[in-house]
């Protein structure tokens, strides 16, 4: 009896030390391999602006490879003039690169997101060309009588050694 409750305790032990709690910590893989690139802010006469974001994908297995995928995305934030985000509007792009010698849009897509009470993504269009990735969005604001209507569009483009812009 004394030998199997040791054997009982002995693998209650083990199992307790080898037990590993997953729901602790959530891990986002998407964003740990994001960085941004670049940051512009373009401020107009009425006092709002447009702040222009470029984010790349790192995928470290290919930083030295003479050919790549490089992925990214191109996030235009519209604020009014009191600071208040309108709408982001995001272009996102997959490129085939020959590193040295030449960059190819190869996918291309676009979203809408945190739009201010009032407005509304009405329509979108998305193309690629040569090494370049674009989106059009046209925004609509209406409340009661008032509206209005905003075309807003962002290119994202990949040079010769990945770099996005």
């Amino acid at each position: 009896m004394k030998k199997l409750l040791s054997i009982i305790l002995t693998t209650i032990i083990l199992v307790s030390l080898f037990s590993f709690n997953t729901s602790a910590v959530s891990y986002d893989k998407s964003a740990a391999n994001e960085i941004i690139i670049s940051e512009t802010t373009e401020y107009f006469e009425d006092g709002s602006s447009i702040t222009t974001t470029v984010t790349q994908q790192i995928n470290d297995f290919e930083t030295f490879a003479t050919t790549k995928t490089v992925s990214g995305s191109k996030t235009a934030t519209v604020k009014n003039a009191d600071g208040d985000v309108l709408y982001k509007f995001k272009v996102n792009g997959t490129f085939s690169v020959n590193v040295g010698v030449s960059a190819t849009c190869t996918a291309v897509s676009c979203s809408a997101s945190e739009l201010a009470s009032g407005w509304s993504l009405d329509s979108s269009t998305t193309s690629k060309s040569a090494n370049k990735a674009k989106a059009t969005g046209i925004f609509k604001y209406r409340v009661l009588i008032v509206s209005r209507t905003q075309e807003t569009s962002v290119e994202l483009a990949c040079d010769a050694n990945g770099v996005l812009s």
